[in-house]
């Protein structure tokens, strides 16, 4: 099947399959991964419906009044057990209110990432101007993008993939993208290094072909 056949049309479609890439990335593959929206907006739950079928182990959508999962006052969220026992299975959580409140604070996500035991969280804020505080991202394993970021991410992604379908494409070379996985975690590149770095990558292997491949994998075999 070519990558022109799946390349999504609508802004939806285009911030889910953003948000995907961004999921194997952090995880390396979708079986294992929970997802969760909690929403009162149309677009959220729009962009979520795009996850239903790609293999999450867990999906789900919670589409009612934040009253009806926070025991706690719109100043307290950070401390409503509620909220946080119903975040913490989940590895992607969507979050779109028509509130204004920042529902999401550092004080919400390392009390969700302790009962998770690290295990890395991404955040998809889709609120107006925003439900979660962007200082969050100062938290280890903790990843924020809102739906700017994630249209950005996808435009790139499209950038730097065509219909051409050859050995040459990085995304059907496993072997350089295992080096590269391993490249990125020795390094300790967080997201944003990695997806500057591959994208370099992918410029430089379409415009230099097989032999530039070759001596990147003797490169990154040094490591």
């Amino acid at each position: 099947m070519s990558l022109k056949n799946n390349l999504f049309s609508s802004k939806p479609k285009q911030i889910a399959q953003a948000a995907i890439q961004i999921l194997l990335k952090v995880y390396g593959d979708l079986n294992s991964v929970n997802f969760i929206v909690i929403s009162d907006m149309k677009l959220p739950i729009d962009i979520a419906q795009n996850f239903e079928n790609i293999g999450l182990n867990k999906y789900l959508i919670f589409q009612d009044p934040l009253e009806k999962i926070c025991n706690q006052k719109k100043e307290n969220y950070n401390i409503d057990e509620n909220l946080i026992n119903k975040l913490k299975p989940f590895d992607l959580i969507m979050v779109g209110y028509k509130t204004q409140s920042k529902i999401i604070d550092k004080i919400l996500v390392k009390k969700i990432l302790n009962k998770r035991k690290q295990k890395p969280v991404l955040f998809v804020d889709c609120g107006i101007p925003g439900n979660v505080k962007t200082d969050i991202v100062q938290i280890p394993n903790c990843f924020l993008f809102d739906l700017n970021d994630l249209e950005q991410l996808y435009s790139s992604w499209i950038q730097n993939n065509t219909t051409n379908e050859d050995s040459n494409n990085e995304l059907f070379d496993i072997e350089l993208k295992t080096l590269l996985d391993s490249f990125f975690r020795k390094l300790k590149f967080n997201l944003e290094q990695k997806m500057i770095f591959e994208n370099k990558v992918n410029s430089l292997v379409k415009a230099k072909g097989k032999e530039i491949k070759f001596i990147l994998k003797k490169f990154l075999k040094l490591f």
